[in-house]
């Protein structure tokens, strides 16, 4: 039995030395959650979310059914399946699915909607966000 009980320790050990990059944030069905969300890699709302969330490279989901207002979205990649209220902004690709409602402002350089999502709103195109390069020549001081 004792060696069950070390086995069953180490577990939790073994999770919480996964990198922190990879993990995958998550609002589930709840009835309000409002504030402002930063993340890493990525985010699914799949309940009721106000407020802003941000992530230069990450990617955000919004699953059918969820439904996120007063927003203000800025992030790489946004793909909407619910409800979506307010201004997004990606800086590489965003794709409303063929559940989506949204309402507001966007700019993308890529806007992709699918057969029978739903988008009342303005569009502006935006040129893609150079990938950040190393400067080939540097002037000198003298």
């Amino acid at each position: 039995m004792s060696s069950q009980a070390v086995s069953q320790s180490e577990e939790p050990r073994q999770r919480m030395s996964t990198q922190k990059d990879n993990w995958l944030g998550f609002v589930g069905d709840v009835l309000k959650f409002t504030g402002e969300v930063r993340f890493k890699s990525m985010l699914r709302i799949d309940g009721n979310f106000s407020g802003n969330v941000s992530s230069a490279d990450g990617t955000l989901i919004v699953s059918n059914g969820a439904q996120v207002t007063e927003a203000k979205i800025n992030v790489a990649v946004a793909k909407i399946n619910g409800i979506v209220e307010g201004d997004i902004k990606v800086s590489k690709e965003l794709v409303l699915g063929r559940t989506a409602s949204v309402t507001g402002t966007v700019s993308a350089p890529a806007f992709v909607v699918e057969e029978g999502a739903l988008f009342n709103g303005s569009f502006r195109r935006v040129e893609p966000t150079p990938e950040q390069e190393k400067p080939s020549f540097r002037p000198s001081r003298l």
